[in-house]
This record gives C-alpha cells, sequence and structure tokens, in this order.
C-alpha cells in the first residue's frame, strides 16, 4: 500500500501548499496594494504561477469546494482592490492584481478540473478565465497569459462533450471559444507569430455566426491594435490586410447594436487604413483612399479627423509623381480647418504645419491661409505665443521669396488689419523675432544695391505692429533709411528722415556720422564740424568713426573737414593704441595741415585762425616726439611704427618748415619746430651709417643754431624775469651741443664749410656770454672767451665786451673778463685801438675810486697798448691817452693830500710814463713834472 500512497500524499500536501499560500496572499494583498510596495509579493505570486501544477487529481470533493471558495475569494478580492486604486484610470491594472488574478483562475481552474463539470461552472470558469487573460495581453503580460489561455483551450473540447448546456448557454460558450481564438490572435501578434495569429483569426472568423456586437468589437479592437503596429513598423502591406479585417468585422455587425465606442474604432480604423494604403503609395490603393476618406466625410462631415485625412490625401506621393499636387484644394481644407477647429496648443502646430507645408508647393496660397489663420482666429485669443509663431513664419515665408512690391503691400495691409483688429501690438518677443528676419531682407536688398525695397522693409520694420520694438531698433531702422537714401542720392529724403528721428537717436554716433556725410557732400561746413563734434564725444575709445570721417572728407576733397576728423583721431590715439600707426596718421594730418597753412597765406586768411592751425601743427610734431621717445624708452630700440624711414621725414620735414618759413612764422613756433627736429634726431639708432650721421650732426648743428638765435631773440623780449632766465638757460645747452658736435668734426670739414660753422660758433660764443652774464654764471665767463679765441673774431669780443660792461658783474669779474677780453683781442692783430682805448678808459673809470691796485694794474696796460700802437700806423688815440694821464695824475694828487707819498709817487710816475706815448712833443710830460715839482714829488 506504501508505494500507491506516496503520489497522493505528495499531491494532498501541494493543495495545502496552494490553500496556505492562498490565505497568505488574500491576506497581504490589501496592504501591499494600498502602499504600493507590492514588488516581493509579485515576485512570490510569479514562482507559485510558474510552479503551479497542471492536475491535482483531487478526489474528495470539499477540497475541490475549499479550493473553489478560497479562488473565488481572492477574484472578488482583486476586483474590490482594482476599484479602489485609481478609479480616474480604471484601464491600468497593478501587476500584483494581475498576477493574483491568474492565480485564482489556475486554483479555480483545478478545482473545476478535479470536481464536477457542469454547464453553469463550466462558463463560470471560462469567462473569468478569458478575463484574466485579456488582463495578461493588455498588460503584453504574454507568457502568463499563455498559461492562462492554455488551461482555457481544453475548455472547447469540454463544452463539445457537454450535453447538459441549453442552447442559449451552448451560444454563449461557443462565442467564448471565440474569443479565446481572438485573444490567442493578441497574443502571437505581440510574439510575432503571425502564422499562429493566421491560424487563430482563421478559426475566430469560422465562428462569425455567434458573433454578438461585444465580440465583434473586442476583435476588431484587436485587428486595430495590431494593423496600427504595423503600420508605425512601416509594414504597409501587412498592416492593411489586419486593418480591412477589423473593418470587416465591424461591418458584419448591425450598426444600431454596436456600442458609442464602436463608432470611434470604425473611425479609428478606417484612419489608420487610409494611411496604411497611401503610404503604399499604389495608385490603385490611393485611388481606395480616396474612396475611404469620401465615405467617412459622409458619416461624419467637416470633422478635423476628415480634413486630416483629405490633406494626407491630397499629399500623399506616388510611384510616378506625375500627378500635380493641387494646392488650391489644399488651401480650401486648410481654411475650412481654420474655421471650424476649437483652437488648443495641438489644433495650432498641427494648422501650422500644414500651412509650412502649403508653403512648399505654393507660398501664394500659403500666405493666404496663415493671413487668414491670424484675421480670423489667433488675433482674437489671448495667446501671445500663437500670435508670435504665426507672425514669425508669415514673415519668413515672405522673406523666402523673391521680393516684389505686391507681397511688400499684402505685408504692410496684414499689420494694419492686425493692429485694427488688436488693441496691443506685438509682444517684445515677437517684434525681435519678426525684426531679425526683416533685417535679414534689409541687409540682403542693401547689399546688391536694392535700396528702394530694402527701404519697403524697413518701413515693414518700423510699423506701428512692432511698437514694442524699443528706440535703439527704431533708430538703426532710421539710420538704415538713411544709408539708402544716401546710396540714391537722394539728400533730400535723407534730410526728412534725419529730422524725424528722435533728438537721443540723432545724436547717436552712426546717425551723425551718415548726416555728417550729407554736410560734406552739401558743403555745409557747420553741421559738418557739429556732427564731427558729436562723433567724438559719442565714440570716446573707438576711432573708427572718425576714420570714415576722414575717408568721407578725402572723397569729397574737403581738406578743412579731413583735417579737423584727422586731428580728432589724433586727440584719441596715443602711443599704446595698438590699432592706429600714429606715425602714418601724423605724417597725413601733418601733411594737410601744412597745405592749409600755405592756403591761408595765400588767401591772406584770418590771422587768428592762421596762428591757430600754425599751433597744432607744432603740437603734432611734440605728439611725435614724445611717442618715438616713448618707444624707445619701452622698448629699448624702435618699433615697428617709429622706423628710420619715420624719424627722418619728421626731422626733414620739421627743419624744412623752419628754413621755409623763418622770416614768416613768429619765433615760439620755429623754437617749437626746431626742438622737435632735434629730438627726431636723438632717437636715431646710434648704429647708422657715416654719411647718415654726419648728414644728422650737420642737421642737429643747424637746429641749435637757429634754436640759439630764436631763444636770445625770445630773450631779450621777454619782462618776466623768471622765463627769461629759463630762455637763458636753454639757449646755453644749445650753445654747447653746437660746440660739441663741431669738436667732434673738426679735421674732418671742408674749409668753407668748418669757416661757417666756426663763423656760427663766434655768434652762438656771444650769446653764450650774454645768457651767462644774465644768469650770473660768472664763472663761465672766461671759458666762453677762450672758445671765442678760436673763431679769430673781434667783433665777437667787442660784443662781449659790452655785455660785460653793461652787465650786474662786480668789479672783479668786470675788470678780470674785459682783460681776458682785450687779450684776446690784441693776439688778434686785427684790434681796432680807439675801441680797446675806450674800454681801458672805462674800466679805469670803475675802479679807480674803489679798486686802486685794479686800477694801477689797468695804467699799466694802457702804457703797454699805447707803447705797442706807438710802433704801428694805428696810434692810440690822443684824447683817450690824456683822459687816462689826467685821471692817473689827478688821483695822484688825491693819495699825496691824503699823506700817501709812495702811492702818489707810483701813480704820478705811470701817469708820466702813459704821457711819454702822446703824440704832443712832450708838452703834456713836461706839464706834469713842472706840477710835481710844485708838490715836491719829485725822484
Amino acid at each position: 500500500m506504501a508505494p500507491a500512497q506516496a503520489p497522493r500524499l505528495v499531491k494532498d500536501q501541494r493543495l495545502k501548499n496552494i490553500l496556505a499560500y492562498a490565505g497568505e496572499l488574500e491576506a497581504a494583498l490589501p496592504a501591499a496594494i494600498a502602499t504600493r510596495t507590492s514588488t516581493s509579493t509579485a515576485h512570490e505570486l510569479e514562482k507559485q504561477i510558474s510552479n503551479f501544477p497542471e492536475n491535482l487529481s483531487i478526489s474528495v470533493s470539499a477540497k475541490c469546494d475549499e479550493l473553489d471558495r478560497s479562488g473565488t475569494k481572492i477574484w472578488n478580492l482583486c476586483t474590490r482592490l482594482r476599484r479602489d486604486y485609481d478609479s480616474n484610470k480604471p484601464q491600468e491594472m497593478p501587476t500584483l492584481l494581475l498576477l493574483a488574478r491568474v492565480y485564482s483562475f489556475l486554483m479555480l481552474d483545478c478545482a473545476h478540473s478535479s470536481g464536477k463539470s457542469t454547464g453553469p461552472n463550466l462558463v463560470r470558469i471560462m469567462k473569468i478565465g478569458l478575463k484574466a487573460a485579456k488582463n495578461c495581453v493588455c498588460s503584453k503580460q504574454n507568457v502568463v497569459a499563455l498559461k492562462v489561455l492554455g488551461r482555457i483551450s481544453a475548455y472547447e473540447g469540454l463544452l463539445q462533450k457537454n450535453k447538459d448546456l441549453d442552447t442559449e448557454e451552448r451560444e454563449v460558450c461557443e462565442r467564448l471559444v471565440v474569443e479565446y481564438y481572438i485573444l490567442r490572435t493578441a497574443v502571437s501578434w505581440h510574439q510575432e507569430e503571425f502564422n499562429t495569429a493566421e491560424h487563430m483569426f482563421a478559426k475566430s472568423m469560422a465562428a462569425k455566426h455567434v458573433f454578438d456586437p461585444g465580440t465583434a468589437e473586442s476583435l476588431a479592437d484587436i485587428l486595430y491594435e495590431m494593423g496600427k503596429d504595423l503600420l508605425a513598423k512601416q509594414k504597409y502591406p501587412m498592416a492593411v490586410k489586419w486593418l480591412e479585417r477589423a473593418e470587416g468585422v465591424l461591418d458584419g455587425q448591425e450598426p444600431d447594436r454596436l456600442s458609442m465606442d464602436a463608432s470611434e474604432l470604425r473611425t479609428s480604423i478606417l484612419q489608420s487604413l487610409i494611411k496604411a494604403l497611401l503610404a503604399t503609395k499604389e495608385p490603385e490603393s490611393t485611388q481606395r483612399a480616396r474612396g475611404l476618406v469620401s465615405l467617412l466625410e459622409r458619416d461624419l462631415g467637416d470633422k478635423l479627423v476628415v480634413l486630416l485625412l483629405k490633406l494626407e490625401v491630397l499629399s500623399a506621393p506616388t510611384t510616378d509623381n506625375v500627378i500635380a499636387f493641387d494646392s488650391p484644394s489644399y488651401l480650401d481644407l486648410v481654411q475650412r480647418m481654420i474655421r471650424k477647429v476649437v483652437l488648443n496648443d495641438g489644433n495650432f502646430k498641427l494648422i501650422m504645419s500644414h500651412i509650412r507645408k502649403l508653403n512648399d508647393k505654393s507660398p501664394s496660397l500659403a500666405t493666404k491661409a496663415l493671413d487668414d489663420f491670424l484675421i480670423l482666429r489667433i488675433v482674437h485669443e489671448e495667446r501671445e505665443e500663437w500670435f508670435e509663431k504665426a507672425l514669425v513664419t508669415r514673415l519668413w515665408i515672405a522673406a523666402s521669396q523673391s521680393d516684389n512690391s505686391d507681397s511688400l503691400a499684402q505685408i504692410e495691409d496684414l499689420f494694419s488689419t492686425l493692429v485694427a483688429s488688436s488693441t496691443k501690438p506685438a509682444s517684445p518677443a515677437a517684434t525681435l523675432a519678426a525684426h531679425t528676419l526683416l533685417w535679414k531682407r534689409i541687409e540682403a536688398n542693401c547689399a546688391i544695391g536694392q535700396y528702394e525695397v530694402a527701404e519697403k522693409w524697413c518701413h515693414l520694420a518700423m510699423h506701428k505692429i512692432f511698437a514694442k520694438s524699443g528706440e535703439l531698433n527704431m533708430a538703426r531702422l532710421s539710420r538704415k533709411l538713411l544709408i539708402c537714401a544716401l546710396s540714391k542720392k537722394d539728400i533730400e529724403s535723407a534730410r526728412g528722415i534725419f529730422s524725424s528721428m528722435p533728438s537721443a537717436a540723432q545724436n547717436e554716433a552712426m546717425s551723425r556720422f551718415l548726416m555728417y556725410k550729407i554736410a560734406i557732400r552739401c558743403d555745409e561746413e557747420e553741421l559738418a564740424a557739429e556732427c564731427l563734434q558729436i562723433i567724438n564725444a559719442a565714440s570716446p575709445n573707438d576711432p573708427k568713426l572718425l576714420y570714415a570721417c576722414v575717408l568721407e572728407a578725402q572723397q569729397a576733397g574737403n581738406k578743412r573737414q579731413t583735417l579737423a576728423a584727422l586731428r580728432l583721431v589724433l586727440d584719441k590715439s596715443t602711443y599704446e593704441t595698438a590699432a592706429v600707426n600714429l606715425a602714418s596718421l601724423l605724417r597725413l594730418t601733418i601733411t594737410l595741415t601744412v597745405q592749409t597753412l600755405d592756403d591761408a597765406a595765400k588767401n591772406r586768411s584770418d590771422p587768428t585762425e592762421f596762428d591757430t592751425t600754425l599751433e597744432k601743427l607744432c603740437a603734432m610734431y611734440e605728439t611725435g616726439c614724445a611717442a618715438a621717445r616713448k618707444a624707445r624708452v619701452v622698448k629699448g630700440q624702435a618699433n615697428a611704427t617709429w622706423t628710420i624711414d619715420e624719424l627722418q621725414w619728421f626731422s626733414k620735414n620739421s627743419y624744412n618748415l623752419v628754413i621755409k618759413h623763418l622770416v614768416v612764422w613768429d619765433l615760439s613756433h620755429l623754437l617749437r619746430m626746431l626742438v622737435c627736429c632735434i629730438d627726431f634726431i636723438d632717437q636715431y639708432p646710434k648704429d647708422m651709417n657715416q654719411q647718415m650721421n654726419d648728414d644728422l650732426s650737420l642737421r642737429r648743428m643747424f637746429c641749435d643754431f637757429m634754436t640759439a638765435t630764436s631763444l636770445v631773440s625770445l630773450a631779450r623780449g621777454e619782462d618776466n624775469v623768471e622765463t627769461q632766465l629759463q630762455y637763458f638757460l636753454r639757449l646755453r645747452k644749445h650753445v654747447k651741443s653746437f660746440d660739441a658736435q663741431l669738436q667732434d668734426k673738426a679735421g674732418n670739414l671742408e674749409d668753407d664749410a668748418e669757416a661757417d660753422l666756426r663763423k656760427k660758433l663766434s655768434i652762438l660764443a656771444a650769446f653764450d656770454f650774454e645768457a651767462a652774464c644774465k644768469l650770473k654764471a660768472w664763472d663761465d665767463l672766461g671759458e666762453i672767451v677762450l672758445k671765442a679765441e678760436a673763431c679769430k673774431s673781434t667783433q665777437v669780443f667787442e660784443i662781449m665786451a659790452d655785455i660785460i660792461m653793461c652787465s650786474e658783474a662786480s668789479d672783479t669779474v668786470l675788470v678780470h673778463t674785459i682783460k681776458k677780453i682785450i687779450n684776446e683781442m690784441w693776439g688778434t692783430g686785427l684790434v681796432d685801438i680807439s675801441k680797446l682805448a675806450r674800454y681801458l678808459r672805462c674800466m679805469i673809470h670803475i675802479t679807480i675810486t674803489d679798486s686802486t691796485d685794479i686800477a694801477g694794474g689797468l695804467l699799466d696796460h694802457v702804457y703797454e697798448y699805447a707803447k705797442a700802437a706807438s710802433e704801428t700806423e694805428q696810434l692810440f688815440p690822443a684824447e683817450e691817452l690824456e683822459w687816462v694821464v689826467t685821471t692817473a695824475f689827478n688821483r695822484a694828487v688825491d693819495f699825496f693830500c691824503a699823506g700817501d707819498d709812495q702811492t702818489a709817487k707810483d701813480w704820478a710816475g705811470k701817469a708820466l710814463n702813459i704821457a711819454q706815448c702822446c703824440a704832443d712833443g712832450g708838452g703834456l710830460e713836461r706839464l706834469l713834472q713842472s706840477k710835481l715839482l710844485e708838490l715836491n714829488l719829485g725822484p
């Protein structure tokens, strides 16, 4: 008995386990569903379903009933929990509930197969199984669905064998079998087993005589989903086949008996079928699609789905592409959509997409459709984003086509209509997008010289509909209109455009530049000057517009304005301005300035204006000096801007200008130019060739000479003592420079050239002497006198003598210096004895009272010079000798009276010696001797 009872004990244990798990599941389900944390429970349930026994062969009827009751409880619990789970989405079922239903069905199926298989019970179990299977199919739980359907498949044979069913019950069971085939068809489709799906579909259609409306709808729905899926996968012929089957299933039912959902299902089937037919691109299929669309139109009228399908039929491609696109019909359908559909985001995008499609075929009709859309619908809606997209699309269509006056006029009319129909202009965002497109057309037309068309686009951009574009955009558009008018040489229109601009826009740099062009062309100097100043003030760090002004003035041949613009550019340009070649800019400006000065001199223009221009010329040269000097300091060598050629140009031109205008220009300006020339010469590299070095040295010496000459003139005429002394101080530096360079060239010059330079040095020595006296540099006087000695010029010594005697020098300095001068004069052999006598008399006169020793020494010099002169043809002047003798003797008498007999005798002796040189036959000498005897001062 043991071997026979072992399998029974195993089956009984399995049954206990099933019932025990069923109890646990029933207890755990509510909490798991409520908290939505059913993962572990679902996994365990899947395991239980997978391991559920195929056949328990329960022999005890009570156990079958217990199994039935437990399964029924779980099923009912699932139904109740499903209602409570999410009432808003009844079609969705949690996986746990779905699996619990499957487990419940397996329990009921086990109880049914082991117990009494009555007819009603068979129908009940089959309905539960089909419902569970359908839930699995909808959730694409195909493996579980097949397990359920596998159990249901056994019922087909049971139904045929069961004799207890009446006719009505049998019909119900037959329909349930059909539903089973339907579900098997769906599972086969999900698993892409189309042969099996074909077989199951054929079996279901074999029993179509038992179809009721619900069964037909269920089958049609499955077939529709299959066809729609195949359509999405672009398997068009198969999609057509299954969708036609879905249509046929519904068409086989009486319309009045179908549900409300069946009508929508039929529409969806036809919609997908039409798309699949069109996608095949076969003429026959396309023709059939047209027929189906007509059928839908008869049934539904102008519903959106019908209109969309008709649009698809019109735009459907064909294999031969012979049939032309019917643009008017397409437009008619789009207009019907515009008038009839309820506007929401989806429908708005839909209509816009079809308008864009129409634009690909006929832009003119697309613009008509979009105009209607804007005017009839969008403008009355409170949706700015719709208005923005439609308006921008309208401009995009227009901008994508060739320009013509009619299309631009249509846009303007549209804008006016929209403004009249709405109280608000386009939003800033819409305006920005529209202006972006408009600017592209404006620029494109300007680039090809279509200025009139560009003006029309500008006027569109300035329409009232874009009132929120902002002042900056409006100013830009006005400037573009100005450019167009200038390009057409329509000056009056340009003036009108400028005057209509707001004052702030008028005073923007670019606006003023355009007006500057007008002023230049019309020779309006005041307006040009005003514009130039505003441009300069409005762009403090960017000289580009000023450069443009320079070019405009140059092209117009207006030197005055060219020069004015260049000067403003110079004001903004420094050594650090990398974008500016300062040397080139200065050269150009200087050249024009010199031309202006020459013209002014010829025309005898206003002296004040002439002086102002000359002042600016000097300032430009000084700017160049500073820049060249800074370049050398910063870089340690001349940079790419201040090349040797540039230095040569500036130094030569400044020198030549001084030579050319030496008599005409005032000394202060000449002096500044000379200083600049010297400064430029100093910037040359030290490794120049000998020829250039010699040229530069001579030019520097001439500049030093002229500078010193100018400085002495300025100093003599200067009332301010401090300024005067500064002039003299600068003078001495230039004299020193001249002398040093002359010393370097000694012996290397031609005789005539050296003689000329030494002559200049003699003049400079006199100026240097004067400056030293004014500066009270008494220690330097002797050196200056020695320097003049190399010039072999008595005139220089005479000048020095005159200067020192008129200076504030002390007696010691005066006598010492005059003595040096006289000695140097005497050494030349070309001395003027009368002047020499006068200098000696003056010195004696100065020193005779307070500096007896010095005066005595001077008397000795008079005797020496008079004695030496007596041996030449040029005698010492008699009157000068008589004055010296008389003065010396009288001083001797003064000493005698003062009781200084010895000094009196010395002075009397000096007087007698000098008297011997008088050409009076000794008369004066005898007279003095007699006087000495009277005074008892004889030897």
